[in-house]
C-alpha cells in the first residue's frame, strides 16, 4: 500500500509516492511512522527490483519520521490512517498495488 499525492520539498523537488517504512513504538513515551516519498511510483518499483536482485539503483528517496503519541496498537494499516489525516497528507489518493 502507499498514497499518492504531490508535495513538492524544500528542496524544490517534488514527490508523489508515499509509503510508511516502518512503525516503532517506544513503549509508554511515543509511537514513530516512518515515510518514505519517491518522485514516482516507477522509482519505488525501481528500488523494490534493485533490492530484489541486488543491483545498483538510482533513485531520490525522502525520508520522514513522525513522532505520535504512544499507541501501542499501531500498525502499518493504522500508521496509513494516521498518515492521510495529517495536514501535508490530506485528500491524498489511496494506492493498493
Amino acid at each position: 500500500m502507499a498514497i499518492l499525492k504531490e508535495i513538492t520539498l524544500p528542496s524544490g523537488i517534488t514527490v508523489n509516492y508515499h509509503r510508511v517504512v516502518s512503525v516503532n513504538n517506544i513503549t509508554n513515551h511515543a509511537s514513530i511512522i516512518e515515510i518514505a516519498s519517491y518522485t514516482s511510483k516507477s522509482k519505488r518499483l525501481e528500488e523494490k527490483n534493485a533490492l530484489a536482485n541486488e543491483e545498483e539503483m538510482n533513485v531520490f528517496i525522502n525520508t520522514e519520521y513522525l513522532s505520535v503519541p504512544y499507541n501501542e496498537n499501531l500498525n502499518v494499516s493504522a500508521a496509513y490512517e494516521y498518515v492521510k489525516s495529517t495536514e501535508k497528507y490530506a485528500e491524498s489518493e489511496d494506492d493498493l498495488i
